[in-house]
């Protein structure tokens, strides 16, 4: 009788650790342990793409993105607050970023 116990209880046993092994992925590198814990992700947006400037008699607006935004206008989070003929000022939140159509290096050989 006590063998028969014993045996039942090292197949259980046996059944136990087969399940925790399969659970593991086999393809994972050595040594690597996946917590199952959630990570937050903080995604940071890209700053527009200036294309072009387009400025009328008294209106000027800055085409970001494929959009046309004008002054005061927003994309993707980013406030146009500056506009001149050449360069844009960006702000959100307490940061501002300034645009240019050109660079200001300009290399001829």
């Amino acid at each position: 009788m006590v063998k028969n116990i014993a045996l039942i209880i090292l197949l259980v046993m046996s059944f136990i650790v087969q399940s925790a092994f399969a659970a593991q992925d086999p393809t994972a590198p050595l040594g690597w342990i996946n917590n199952n814990s959630k990570v937050r992700v903080i995604s940071q947006s890209q700053l527009p793409t200036l294309q072009s400037i387009i400025c009328s008699d008294q209106h000027c607006s800055a085409i970001l993105n494929g959009t046309a935004i004008s002054l005061g206008g927003s994309i993707r989070g980013y406030k146009l607050t500056y506009l001149t003929d050449n360069t844009v000022t960006l702000s959100r939140g307490s940061k501002k970023w300034q645009l240019a159509l050109f660079a200001d290096n300009i290399r001829i050989n």
